[in-house]
């Protein structure tokens, strides 16, 4: 459903974005691929819906939830757990469960501080048995300007994996577009990945024409008519930003509808 808040994972609810769908896969052919746009314009559901279409093994992580508020860090243990975790979703598991259980740097129940390089190793480690599945992989990290915040060096590891570990492509998606550049290095000569090839997707808020078809084929989903001088003046406020025409459609028909009735009334006739 078009107006649902969670982000869009088949390419039969993404709206538009044709164009970005096949820059997307012919992107995947390479190392290194970023997904760039303000918050709430898409991205997430451009890589999901593309990567589901596509049939192949993928790991998606959502690196806000690594982030700790109180040490304003991604430790480093968050990362090895939720990439370890994620391992039995791909399709080969079976052929590396083996080597991936003998990985073991005790990030078990019992809490403790481990070396960062232990840490580090194990990680590495993981990136090595997933390439040498033979598999092309996707390794996706959303809103990945907070790898900034990660207590352990990751650009040596990132650029080891781009020259040498030729099945993953790394997907790297960012709201704070300079953030991400400043973490990443790739013009920077100080930086492990500096002058590396990367592939750059950029989403762009609807226009006006395509956030009206917006509305509109959201409402139709609802079953719900709607004037279309609300429909306009919705789509001159809220720009284009998918995410806010979403929130503006509701989460229940019943929702929908109290917030067209104020707006209507607010609609000069």
């Amino acid at each position: 459903m078009l107006f649902s808040t969670e982000p869009k994972t088949s390419l039969d609810e993404l709206f538009d974005r044709e164009v970005e769908v096949e820059r997307f896969r012919s992107g995947l052919n390479e190392r290194l691929v970023l997904v760039l746009g303000i918050r709430r314009v898409g991205k997430s559901s451009l890589v999901l819906s593309v990567l589901n279409s596509l049939g192949i093994d993928y790991v998606f992580i959502d690196v806000r939830k690594l982030y700790d508020n109180v040490s304003r860090k991604v430790p480093a243990g968050r990362i090895y757990n939720e990439l370890m975790s994620s391992l039995g979703m791909l399709s080969f598991w079976e052929r590396i469960k083996g080597v991936i259980n003998e990985i073991d740097v005790s990030l078990g129940p019992i809490k403790f501080r481990l070396a960062a390089s232990r840490i580090r190793d194990g990680i590495a480690r993981i990136l090595e048995t997933i390439n040498s599945a033979g598999s092309h992989v996707v390794l996706a990290f959303d809103e990945a300007q907070y790898l900034r915040y990660s207590t352990i060096g990751l650009r040596p590891l990132l650029a080891y994996a781009y020259d040498y570990l030729r099945n993953i492509t790394f997907v790297l998606t960012g709201s704070e577009v300079g953030h991400l550049h400043d973490f990443l290095g790739l013009n920077d000569s100080s930086s492990e990945l500096y002058g590396r090839y990367y592939f750059i997707i950029e989403l762009r808020p609807f226009d006006r024409e395509r956030s009206i078809e917006f509305l509109r084929r959201g409402f139709r989903e609802l079953g719900i008519n709607v004037d279309d001088k609300v429909i306009e003046r919705a789509a001159d406020e809220l720009g284009g930003i998918a995410g806010w025409l979403v929130y503006f459609g509701g989460f229940t028909p019943r929702r929908v509808r109290t917030r067209l009735t104020r707006l209507r009334r607010s609609v000069p006739t």
